[in-house]
């Protein structure tokens, strides 16, 4: 079968398409061999959704790249329908809600209102969180230590850190822990109604109003600080619905990211004492040490895509989709392009890298990128300095797992030692 041929469903409805999300073996977080497979003999392949039809999958480097940086590959709305997803519910919430409107706009307000708020999320930015990061880390640390092993380093240690940065960042408590990270997994979940989505955005909203109306008096120098300070400059800067939605989208997935990218990357590498101590060689430097981070990063999976819809006809490739298409982004599939990557599924923190996909790319890609490589390097270098023994407590098919109902995966804890 063609690619031109492949790009038109009402010519394969016949043909059985291949069900995503691709599954990953039991306890284990190494790439489906699918994706190698599809590169070879269909790499942008249609497949069967759970919820909503059928959808598009690229599979090499190129052409993920092309479809993040393309503006006709566009975020989902509400108003787009019951599209080809991962989730039971709706992929976004009613386009008029306040947890909505930022990712509701035109492609031109989008890119206006991440103008406004990036001095918060450079790379001088994020230096300038890194002393807390390390601090807190050396609390959690110490606190182990005088617990004694084991401990989770998913609940002691990896959540604790994105969480800090997050309520500093955004000038809010750590009293409501229990909410922002209820939030995150209603975000995320894939079982959840958008009801129920609809239901939490509220609650937050709820919360921060009290929040946003006391730093109103007095803007600090954080996050919210800065939306407040953009939202007095008039609806053609920041509108309220856009304020509250910003504040609601960093506590509800600021933190969640990282802290199942570091347990994620724990488990793999906990299992390769050869590859824990490469790292400890590079702990003294700088670039070595923040070019191993970033091959972390490009061989840790922890979800199943980022949709786009094709607002126009798209060219991916040889592979012309037509508009009205929903296309699954799937990092970790360019992540390990051979192409791209010699060597692919080998770890190497020596690797002369392209630039990963972790994070996305062209105009939607992840705004807190540098807050998440400062929150990683921070993890894992105080990690190795003050524990440099730590081993998995347990067998690895000992682990405990998540439940598959959420967008990402891995560990649900950690059990270490040192």
């Amino acid at each position: 079968m063609s690619q031109e041929q492949l790009a038109r469903p009402d010519e394969t409805d016949q043909v059985e398409l291949p069900s995503y999300p691709f599954p990953f073996a039991d306890h284990s977080l190494e790439l489906p061999e699918e994706y190698d497979r599809l590169r070879e003999r269909s790499p942008v392949a249609r497949v069967h959704m759970p919820y909503g039809g059928d959808a598009f999958v690229p599979t090499r480097y190129n052409e993920i790249g092309q479809a993040f940086a393309n503006p006709r590959c566009g975020a989902i709305l509400a108003s787009d329908g019951d599209v080809p997803r991962l989730e039971a519910g709706k992929v976004t919430g009613v386009e008029d809600s306040e947890a909505g409107a930022i990712f509701s706009v035109s492609d031109a307000r989008h890119n206006k209102l991440r103008r406004v708020v990036a001095p918060a999320f450079t790379v001088q930015a994020a230096n300038k969180l890194r002393p807390r990061a390390t601090e807190v880390t050396h609390e959690l640390i110490d606190a182990m230590e005088r617990s004694g092993p084991p401990a989770d380093l998913f609940e002691d240690y990896a959540l604790q850190v994105p969480m800090t940065v997050l309520c500093e960042m955004l000038g809010v408590p750590r009293a409501q822990e229990h909410l922002y990270r209820e939030s995150a997994r209603i975000m995320i979940s894939t079982t959840a109604s958008t009801e129920e989505k609809q239901a939490q955005g509220m609650k937050l909203a709820q919360y921060l109003t009290p929040i946003i109306q006391q730093a109103r008096q007095n803007p600090g120098d954080n996050v919210l600080g800065l939306l407040i300070r953009a939202h007095e400059q008039g609806d053609e800067v920041m509108k309220e619905s856009e304020m509250y939605g910003f504040a609601m989208a960093l506590i509800g997935a600021g933190f969640e990211t990282v802290s199942t990218t570091f347990t994620n990357s724990a488990f793999i590498l906990l299992q390769r004492p050869d590859l824990i101590e490469q790292l400890r060689a590079r702990l003294d430097s700088p670039e070595q040490w923040a070019n191993a981070v970033e091959e972390i990063l490009r061989i840790t999976p922890i979800g199943q895509g980022r949709p786009r819809i094709t607002r126009e006809p798209v060219q991916l490739g040889e592979t012309t989709l037509p508009a009205g298409e929903v296309v699954f982004l799937v990092p970790h599939a360019a992540n390990y392009d051979p192409a791209v990557f010699p060597e692919a599924r080998e770890i190497r923190f020596d690797r002369e890298l392209k630039p990963i996909m972790s994070f996305g790319r062209g105009i939607h890609a992840c705004l807190g990128q540098q807050i998440a490589r400062m929150e990683l390097q921070v993890l894992w270098h105080t990690l190795l300095k003050r524990l440099p023994n730590v081993h998995l407590a347990v067998a690895p098919s000992e682990v405990p797992w998540r439940a598959d109902e959420g967008l990402t995966f891995g560990p649900a804890h950690l059990p270490v030692a040192w």
